[in-house]
């Protein structure tokens, strides 16, 4: 649970994990530290916490032992774990329990694993989303994502890259990239302005830029 998250943290506060020796005390303290070594990616401040209590102090170490990275995804949707491939079936698996969070804006993967959940956040320098198909039906954009879920988008644009790769923002799984069928059937209904798609007697705006 990240107590980041006002549900997370409310789950925290009535179960008293909170409330276990040293917890609250790194999590309020160290772990907000713009210092922090690793700086980036998942702390676990439950097995920090022993350590303190066992009568080791906090330093480098203990963060290194109780720190997972970010899973990295670069700008071609290649991902990567500490600057090593995934892929196969192990990516396969990531992908198919991939999820995004809205109160953080962060793409994440969870998982049910040795009898606990098992989570770990994305650092993304291109949306991890992909949508393999799209309808337009009753006014409504529907796409069936990479991950295996249905959604639909969050408002009436689309964005096209300066490669050409077509963006559209989710109701739920923040931004999505078309994948070739979908982006072929889009661009078969742009204008010859090339700023607006034309369905059902409707248009669409399409906005030219980085995501």
């Amino acid at each position: 649970m990240n107590p980041l998250i006002e549900e997370d943290q409310r789950h925290l506060q009535s179960s008293n994990l909170l409330g276990l020796p040293r917890v609250a005390e790194l999590i309020e303290g160290p772990l907000l530290n713009s210092d922090l070594s690793p700086s980036t990616g998942m702390y676990f401040p439950v097995p920090m916490a022993r350590s303190l209590e066992r009568g080791e102090s906090f330093r480098s170490e203990i963060v290194a032992r109780f720190h997972y990275d970010f899973i990295r995804v670069d700008d071609r949707q290649q991902w990567y774990l500490r600057n090593k491939p995934i892929s196969g079936k192990v990516l396969e698996f990531f992908i198919s329990n991939l999820g995004y969070e809205k109160v953080t804006g962060r793409h994440f993967i969870e998982y049910w694993s040795e009898k606990r959940w098992d989570k770990c956040y994305l650092e993304c320098s291109l949306t991890p989303m992909l949508a393999l198909s799209l309808s337009y039906r009753q006014c409504r954009f529907r796409m069936t994502l990479n991950n295996g879920e249905i959604d639909e988008a969050a408002e009436r644009m689309f964005r096209i890259d300066e490669k050409e790769r077509c963006f559209l923002r989710s109701l739920h799984h923040g931004d999505v990239m078309l994948a070739d069928a979908p982006r072929f059937w889009l661009l078969s209904h742009l204008d010859s302005s090339g700023t607006s798609v034309h369905l059902e007697n409707e248009s669409f705006l399409v906005v030219s830029g980085a995501e």
